[in-house]
């Protein structure tokens, strides 16, 4: 279903001093236990200058589908090697070309 797919997942965040973290990459496997991406990391953190830490390159990941608090299928033509914020108020937003923006968290989070 959303296998070779760019995907951004964002997974839950169980109690509150965690940052919030996501994926950003393509899926390489799918069941009804666990996603596989080949993805990149995006967690925000204070003391980056843009607020959010990103992976420098795409790992491989496997995401148990109970951490997961949601899936944001992303334009086939999405860029990997070109993630770009932007900030919205205290929002973090990665920007997707000729879609809505994915919203990764509140500043103040990290």
């Amino acid at each position: 279903m959303i296998k070779d797919r760019f995907v951004r997942v964002k997974l839950i965040k169980r109690y509150h001093e965690k940052r919030p973290i996501s994926y950003v990459g393509k899926v390489t496997a799918f069941s009804d236990s666990w996603v596989v991406l080949d993805a990149k990391c995006l967690m925000l953190a204070r003391s980056q200058p843009n607020g959010v830490q990103v992976d420098a390159k795409s790992n491989a990941m496997m995401i148990p589908r109970d951490n997961i608090e949601s899936i944001r299928v992303l334009p086939d033509n999405f860029d990997m090697d070109n993630i770009r914020l932007t900030t919205e108020g205290q929002q973090l937003h990665m920007i997707v070309d000729g879609a809505m923006d994915a919203f990764l968290g509140e500043l103040g989070e990290g």
